[in-house]
């Protein structure tokens, strides 16, 4: 059986402007993401069948496609809550492979177990990261040599946010193979427009990094359902971010907005609390990353976001330090 390990990075917004729902039903968005060190861990393994490569592949049509007969999918995951089936992306993530490259193969069984560490439904792109992974991890087993360009392609078709993860685990995952494990378009952090699917490859930061999530999850769907409505107090100027973070400037951290807050903060208030207990600790900036409800801190040094951790856990959070990826 043939096995890799892909490591599934998280992400923070260090800024994010929404525009109007265009007619294809998605709001434009321009975003600054930013990968963390912080990670879950995807393992995928391939146990080929060892029937004649000329049997015939013919299977059962479903929503998603026509998942090859001779092909069985199999997910487990240590958070037992989460689903193992098509409601997970790592599992549709193994569908798509199947459906775009399974003719080719002989059949046989994949498997992907995930260990998490990035909390579910926080705005961090965790489950987004995992289905990427798979990608990865299939591209790598079945030897199909496709760029990064072409894995992104194939990303998108997952979810808009599922291509920048794409780009995050080949910069930092360094036992991909080529052409991905050396392609000049990995990339750590981005500037994301369109769907947020059309990226702009930028320096980022290399700071140490809080993360913090109240006990309950938000739907994305929801946010951007009323941010429309929301009366938005100022919005990030991302050109002018961009520019500072390509030149390293000191003076970025201003221009870290994020305008979803103007609906989360106000239809969820506990969030707006666990901001307010975070700056109490004097970071350098504090913004909810995506949607939320997860909150992020950054410091200049790690002791300073040790320590509010720590204290953020043991008033119930769930809460981490970590690090910028670069």
């Amino acid at each position: 059986m043939k096995k890799i390990t892909v490591k599934s990075y998280a992400k923070i917004n260090l800024s994010i402007d929404v525009g109007k729902v265009q007619p294809n039903g998605f709001h434009d968005v321009d975003m600054i993401m930013q990968q963390l060190a912080f990670h879950d861990d995807v393992e995928i393994s391939f146990e080929a069948n060892a029937d004649s490569p000329n049997q015939d592949n013919s299977g059962i049509e479903s929503d998603r496609g026509k998942p090859w007969e001779k092909f069985q999918i199999k997910l487990t995951t240590n958070r037992v809550y989460l689903p193992t089936d098509e409601r997970n992306l790592a599992y549709r993530a193994a569908e798509l492979m199947i459906n775009r490259f399974g003719e080719k193969k002989n059949g046989g069984k994949i498997i992907i177990s995930i260990f998490k560490r990035i909390p579910v439904g926080a705005g961090m792109a965790g489950g987004s990261g995992n289905g990427a992974a798979v990608v990865h991890g299939i591209n790598a087993l079945w030897k199909l040599k496709l760029s990064l360009a072409q894995i992104c392609d194939i990303c998108e078709e997952l979810g808009s946010d599922v291509p920048f993860c794409a780009l995050g685990q080949a910069k930092m995952n360094k036992k991909l193979p080529a052409p991905v494990g050396n392609d000049k378009m990995a990339a750590s952090c981005v500037r994301a427009r369109g769907r947020g699917t059309e990226m702009k490859k930028l320096r980022g930061i290399s700071k140490a990094v809080v993360i913090a999530k109240p006990n309950f999850s938000i739907s994305t769907a929801e946010v951007y359902a009323n941010i429309d409505d929301a009366v938005v107090d100022r919005r990030p100027n991302n050109d002018r971010l961009e520019a500072m973070l390509n030149e390293k400037s000191s003076d970025i951290y201003e221009e870290f907005i994020n305008v979803l807050e103007n609906y989360t903060l106000k239809a969820y208030p506990a969030v707006g609390v666990l901001k307010s207990k975070m700056k109490k600790y004097n970071p350098r900036v504090c913004l909810m990353s995506g949607s939320g409800p997860t909150v992020f801190a950054v410091f200049d040094d790690m002791n300073d976001a040790m320590m509010l951790s720590d204290a953020l856990r043991k008033e119930g959070y769930e809460s981490y330090w970590t690090y910028t990826a670069r």
